[in-house]
């Protein structure tokens, strides 16, 4: 099973490019609180570096975050309202080395600067320091030992609250364009936004999670524990309130598959369990090297086996859109021949040594997934400009003009009757520069164009990537 089916959406009209001029890197910290509603708890303290940011506001009452915002170069994009990408960090944290005034961390400032260069407002929310955290949070889990535990910062039930702090502090800004949001995450935030995405026919009933116990052992001196795994009751997840713009867009690379036995078997492809929201588009990206897709040998010949906990979830969610009858959120899910997990922060290669032995996997993963991310950004989130026609009074040849991306495959439709609709010069790949379509309507007829426009699709089949991309029948998955 390959879940890589695209949606063909057909548009009157397709985005206006920017102006080629070289854009100015603008970003500030900004402030905003959880809302009060989700904060369940008394807040911890934010940690020291947090409270000393100017600006901060210290309440014991309210749990506030700090997020770096990237803007758009107004001369090129001009002053907005402008499309947003908000970008969950993975347990590492979002600073580089734990320390907010060294600034973003080097992966996170090439996705601010790219993002904002291509006319979008980048929020990079930082979970960990408002709740004392004050960096790295990798290997927690839900455990007994508090030293351990990741209730205070939990993927599943806490985190998902700043993504709704995060769309909440948009729609208060003016140069947010009010409805075009994505969602982006790694690892820790990947896990993050596949529970804030939950579809609404996803049950929040009872959940619980595998939590490490600890028993003591009597008559035993000094005493002695034995641990165990227990299923423990936690919260729901937090949904986004309807108020709130919905992200068109989720990009998760390299999230947790098992989510602790939060919605049920990790093994389970049944539906019922887990779908991220029917009216995102999803992609999800995976190593074979990343012990969280959990291949037993990545060297193996195919069938790979292991516990595949991620491609199962996928599975899940497709029996799930299967019940309802709706196509399945996730639209592609990128399966990387030896890759290993947190790729996205690999340095690229230079490009005399791509495709060669001198790039790595992870290199050649990074150079080739944020671009699909990117195109599907374009496609749902940008705005859309109208066609403009002329007509020959001499031939009464009729042409229509539209703008074009580089990263959006195209297709020109016409009718007579605006019900019945054909191919007209069939589909083609857009350059970034002007695309028209002619025709000459017969006496009396009237003509009505359309421009369909969907993301260029992936180069699965390149020969230069053969054996790289791999498909679910690369797997055991019985």
């Amino acid at each position: 099973m390959k879940l890589s089916s695209i949606t063909r959406t057909i548009l009157i009209a397709c985005a206006v490019l920017p102006a080629a001029l070289p854009a100015a890197i603008s970003h500030q910290d900004v402030f905003f609180d959880v809302p009060a509603e989700l904060v369940s708890e008394d807040p911890p303290a934010p940690t020291a570096q947090l409270t000393a940011l100017p600006g901060y506001p210290v309440d014991a009452n309210r749990l506030t975050l700090v997020a770096r915002l990237y803007l758009p170069d107004a001369a090129v994009h001009g002053s907005g309202p402008y499309p947003a990408v908000v970008i969950l960090h993975g347990s590492g944290g979002v600073w580089s080395s734990d320390l907010i005034a060294n600034g973003l961390s080097s992966q996170f400032r090439e996705w601010g600067k790219s993002l904002s260069a291509m006319g979008y407002l980048a929020l990079f929310p930082d979970s960990y320091n408002a709740r004392g955290i004050p960096g790295n949070f990798g290997g927690r889990r839900p455990h007994h030992d508090p030293a351990q535990d990741d209730h205070l910062c939990s993927p599943n039930y806490e985190r998902p609250k700043d993504v709704v702090a995060a769309l909440t502090y948009l729609t208060g800004r003016s140069d947010f364009d009010g409805e075009n949001v994505a969602l982006i995450g790694f690892s820790h935030g990947a896990q993050t936004g596949m529970n804030a995405m939950l579809d609404p026919s996803i049950d929040l009933g009872s959940y619980t999670v595998s939590f490490v116990d600890s028993t003591p052992v009597p008559d035993t001196d000094p005493v002695e524990f034995v641990e165990e795994t227990i299923l423990k009751p936690v919260p729901s997840p937090v949904r986004i309130p309807e108020e709130l713009p919905l992200p068109k867009v989720c990009a998760f690379f390299y999230g947790g598959g098992s989510h602790y036995r939060y919605h049920g078997s990790a093994s389970s492809t049944a539906a019922g369990s887990y779908m991220m929201h029917r009216d995102t588009r999803a992609l999800l990206f995976h190593g074979t090297e990343d012990s969280l897709l959990g291949v037993d040998d990545p060297s193996a010949d195919a069938p790979l086996t292991g516990n595949l906990y991620p491609i199962k979830q996928a599975l899940a969610s497709a029996a799930q859109a299967a019940t309802l009858g709706i196509d399945p959120p996730i639209r592609h899910h990128f399966l990387l021949a030896g890759v290993e997990h947190s790729f996205d922060g690999a340095s690229l290669a230079d490009e005399m040594d791509w495709n060669t032995p001198m790039e790595s996997a992870d290199q050649k993963a990074k150079r080739l997934c944020r671009p699909e991310v990117f195109k599907w950004l374009e496609a749902l989130l940008k705005p859309r400009s109208g066609l403009s026609i002329e007509e020959n009074a001499m031939t009464r040849e009729v042409t229509v003009r539209s703008g074009t991306s580089s990263l959006l495959r195209y297709q020109w439709r016409q009718s007579s009757d605006l019900i019945s609709w054909s191919d007209h010069l069939g589909e083609f790949d857009g350059t970034g520069a002007e695309a028209t379509s002619a025709m000459t309507p017969q006496p009396g007829e009237h003509l009505f164009f359309q421009l369909g426009r969907w993301p260029i699709p992936p180069p699965l089949d390149d020969p230069d990537h053969a054996g790289f991309f791999l498909d679910y029948a690369d797997f055991d998955l019985q």
